[in-house]
């Protein structure tokens, strides 16, 4: 554990020593908020957005008070979750774009895999209280196993905190690859 801790420490003092990471992580984890709270009004909003009569800061204003929906729309746990998850989803990419530009080699892409996968589960974990699962729903519907999740304790909860816990994962991994010194091979 204290391995890994001390990894991390590494990895994110290497990474964020450089505000153009911090930059990025940041945009990519508050792009990642926006989607999952808006992701229940993406209908709305579109809307909104297609009528020409209202002018554009009343658009905007409603677009803003959709954030709200963090409150509304999701329980605690939810909240809590999907906040993770666009914070994780930021700092892994941004990691993993730091590897790859400092490694560059074809093993260093086989090595991120990990990371991808941790970043695409996140993707699963997104929706409000609601919709469960909005977009694990979406996909299982089209086995007829939407109905499924109803069945689970947390209605399909469970998703955002085992994507939680894979970002995690992802996390230790790669801050492990970054925090590992570079050996060069001799040719």
């Amino acid at each position: 554990m204290r391995n890994y801790l001390k990894n991390l420490q590494v990895a994110f003092g290497e990474v964020f020593a450089n505000t153009s990471y911090i930059a990025l992580a940041s945009t990519l984890a508050i792009s990642a908020f926006l989607f999952a709270v808006w992701l229940p009004n993406f209908g709305l909003i579109g809307e909104v957005f297609s009528t020409s009569s209202a002018p554009l800061t009343a658009k905007l204003k409603i677009v803003i008070a959709l954030l709200g929906g963090i409150g509304t729309n999701f329980s605690f746990l939810s909240a809590g979750y999907t906040i993770a998850i666009a914070a994780f989803f930021g700092v892994n990419i941004a990691m993993v774009v730091y590897f790859l530009k400092r490694t560059r080699t074809r093993l260093a892409r086989q090595d991120v895999a990990a990371g991808f996968g941790g970043i695409a589960s996140g993707a699963l974990g997104i929706g409000c209280a609601a919709c469960g699962s909005f977009i694990l729903t979406t996909a299982l519907s089209s086995f007829g196993a939407a109905g499924a999740l109803a069945i689970l304790p947390l209605r399909g909860g469970e998703f955002g905190i085992l994507s939680v816990v894979l970002l995690t994962l992802s996390l230790v991994l790669i801050s492990k690859k970054i925090a590992a010194p570079l050996i060069c091979k001799p040719s």
